[in-house]
């Protein structure tokens, strides 16, 4: 079920979408690299994906259990999931290089920063890893229920939980520095953009806080179930939502700017590369579709601009790599 793109110009147009199908399960987050989408999956794997070709170029297997969250950094991707672990893995040879066992529930959120990863898990802690040791550096407590989402910005860790609270912790001392109320349910996502959090929530509203301050800006409203997942590209905010939706809102407004539909389940995770909007959804589809560049006339916002592609070939110097006998 792939739209069409026009190959004499290797663009998407505005209003069409590419599906990528190949997991058989629910997928949970998805991840973008270059011209790489990664993705996993309650199917238990990991699959990494040609942004240009559609194509699955690398399916990735190793865990024991259901897979909430991944995030990629250099050549390394990073993997956290209901076994209770986290693997690192190595992206050209998709080769499973660390597997790092301490918690105790389900791991649903990884970061990544420089040599550090930063765990979030049910277990209601946070958790600081040496990438090259495997070794857990800090254990961060505070959370009273789960903890959903975990984010860096700086040497500062964001994590949203399912007590209904976002924390601010300082990276290299593990303290909490703020505790944000406000969402009447449990935060399931956040995101940072300067001096910005946003954050989405079981209570259907997406939220603005101010880092500084820790003062909520504004309440974004729109979306009519659970907001998953949330991300940020200069003045627009991406949201996915249990209501099949994946809505643009502009920061400054607060406005929902462009509602994108297409996805027949639950949207778990979206990402966001250039001018492609990246979902992972319970239909076991990725859509990539183009943002809406925008212009204000006359209160009516108009596409003005296609989406495009990066070269092909990238993603078959990777593909050669894959199948030239390493994995």
């Amino acid at each position: 079920m792939t739209e069409t793109i026009p190959e004499n110009q290797g663009e998407i147009q505005f209003g069409l979408a590419k599906v990528l199908e190949g997991h058989s399960n629910w997928i949970n987050s998805v991840a973008i690299k270059d011209n790489l989408i990664i993705s996993c999956s309650n199917d238990k794997t990991i699959k990494i994906w040609g942004i240009y070709s559609g194509k699955c170029i690398k399916t990735l297997e190793g865990h024991t259990n259901l897979i909430n969250s991944v995030a990629i950094k250099d050549n390394l991707i990073i993997s956290g999931s209901d076994d209770k672990t986290i693997k690192i893995w190595d992206l050209e040879s998709g080769l499973c290089i660390k597997t790092l066992d301490s918690h105790i529930n389900y791991v649903v959120s990884v970061a990544i920063k420089d040599n550090l990863i930063i765990s979030g898990s049910w277990d209601t802690t946070i958790k600081i890893w040496d990438i090259n040791s495997g070794s857990c550096i800090k254990t961060l407590k505070g959370h009273k229920y789960y903890v959903n989402s975990v984010s860096i910005k700086d040497n500062l860790i964001i994590s949203g939980s399912g007590d209904k609270t976002i924390k601010i912790w300082d990276i290299n001392t593990g303290l909490c520095i703020k505790t944000l109320e406000g969402h009447t349910c449990g935060v399931r996502s956040a995101s940072t953009k300067d001096n910005l959090i946003i954050s989405s929530s079981w209570d259907k509203t997406i939220k603005i806080w101010d880092i500084d301050s820790g003062l909520c800006i504004k309440t974004l409203e729109g979306h009519k179930d659970w907001v998953r997942s949330v991300a940020i590209k200069d003045n627009l905010i991406i949201s996915g939502s249990d209501d099949k939706t994946i809505k643009i809102w502009d920061i400054t407004s607060g406005l929902c700017i462009k509602n994108l539909v297409g996805h027949t389940n639950l949207v778990n995770s979206v990402a966001i590369r250039d001018n492609l909007i990246i979902s992972g959804s319970d239909d076991k589809t990725i859509r990539i579709q183009p943002i809406t560049l925008l212009t204000n006339e006359s209160n009516k916002f108009q596409s003005v601009i296609n989406s495009y592609w990066l070269p092909e070939y990238l993603e078959q110097k990777l593909m050669d790599c894959f199948n030239s006998g390493k994995d």
